[in-house]
């Protein structure tokens, strides 16, 4: 009797475990995580339109204090950034602009924010989300820094 007992209890135990018919993932695996490339380029000037050269161009999502892809203008005041990352919330984006060689770029300026959002240029596919690229090029006027004794 005892052994008949062990015998349906296995039985059962065993039909518990294929009754269920929840699909839990109806999807294919995937290693990795969402990714997107995007990509602004402009320039920087000052109150005169003079190019601003020495002037760190940091790329980010708006959503969050986290900068991540880097530039510096050159002599003309041009910048170009490319930036792969997890996908930007409506693929808007925060560039902020920062005088990281003081004087010696023609003055010592304010940092700046400007709020932007790219459009998509190439379809992504899986886990790549595409190319986006902001498609005019952003235009800063940089103010100089005022005296802080006045």
């Amino acid at each position: 009797m005892g052994k008949v007992i062990k015998f349906l209890l296995i039985c059962l135990g065993f039909k518990s475990l294929t009754a269920c018919d929840v699909e839990i993932w109806n999807g294919t695996a995937e290693y990795g995580t969402p990714y997107a490339e995007y990509e602004v380029k402009g320039r920087v000037s000052d109150a005169e339109g003079a190019p601003v050269q020495g002037i760190r161009v940091s790329m980010g999502e708006s959503q969050s204090s986290q900068l991540d892809s880097v530039a510096v203008t050159d002599a003309e005041g041009r910048f170009h950034v490319i930036h792969g990352t997890f996908p930007f919330r409506d693929n808007t984006f925060d560039i902020q602009f920062t005088d990281i060689d003081g004087e010696a770029g023609g003055g010592l300026f304010e940092e700046q924010t400007v709020t932007v959002q790219a459009e998509v240029v190439e379809e992504g596919d899986g886990w790549d989300e595409g190319d986006y690229a902001v498609k005019k090029d952003v235009n800063v006027t940089l103010e100089l820094k005022k005296d802080s004794e006045e």
